[in-house]
């Protein structure tokens, strides 16, 4: 009897030691399929970014050089992304560096029409509306100044000037980093683009750099795989041969 008591307890130590062991090779086994899709997962997203930073490079230029390229002419917008207003009032410092590279691209091209593309969901909120007023304050005339209130991300502000105001090239201003997503994002949608770095701030700057990792990720899906977490807005549509000053109020504007 005793002899049976001692063997039994030897079999339940015995299979306490071999689930112990099963669910450890369990748990190296799910720790090395994890490594492995995260190694995957960094290596793609390092893959993309490279590709968007480097197959943009040739697309930006100096304000003369943007002058100068071959197909640029009057007709050719000028598109400005916004970054962000301070009290409804004044552009962020980012936004303001990208005001005065337009401004600095208006001594080449003063007969374009300069698009501000950016937030204007709410009243008390009119992002494109205060970088008119920046630009108008500095010389740009008012009628050339274009606002597209529905340009919410750098994706919809593209997607918006190809299939909302029917415009198949552009030249884009914003700061470097962020220029090259915008013109992947352009090249994707068949605009011939090419890009005007602004200068660049460096308060937050490397947290902006790091969010722009995953956007460069996010908008090549959606450029390239037609992945979108929802379909831009085309209401607000304009011509960019009327006065700009009749894009002031984006209720008189066009909707589908």
């Amino acid at each position: 009897m005793t002899n049976m008591i001692g063997w039994m307890r030897q079999e339940k130590g015995d299979s306490v030691v071999k689930l112990i062991r099963t669910f450890g090779r369990v748990v190296q086994r799910s720790l090395q399929v994890a490594t492995t899709i995260s190694l995957i997962g960094l290596g793609t997203l390092l893959a993309v970014n490279a590709y968007v930073v480097w197959s943009t490079q040739g697309q930006m230029l100096t304000a003369k050089e943007v002058s100068q390229a071959t197909w640029v002419n009057q007709k050719t917008p000028i598109l400005v992304l916004g970054a962000g207003v301070i009290d409804n009032q004044k552009p962020s410092e980012i936004l303001a560096l990208r005001l005065e590279a337009a401004q600095r691209l208006y001594r080449y091209l003063p007969d374009n029409p300069y698009v501000m593309s950016g937030d204007h969901r709410q009243d008390n909120y009119n992002e494109v509306q205060v970088m008119k007023d920046f630009l108008n304050q500095r010389g740009l005339p008012s009628q050339r100044i274009y606002l597209d209130h529905a340009g919410y991300s750098t994706y919809e502000s593209l997607y918006r000037l190809k299939h909302v105001l029917k415009q198949d090239k552009v030249i884009i201003v914003t700061q470097g980093y962020h220029l090259a997503r915008a013109l992947m994002i352009a090249n994707g949608l068949g605009i011939e683009a090419v890009g005007l770095p602004a200068e660049e701030t460096q308060a937050a700057r490397p947290n902006r750099e790091f969010r722009e990792l995953f956007a460069r990720a996010n908008d090549f899906v959606a450029v390239y795989l037609g992945f979108q977490e929802k379909r831009p807005e085309t209401k607000f549509a304009f011509n960019l041969n009327v006065d700009g000053n009749r894009t002031n109020d984006k209720q008189n504007l066009i909707n589908p």
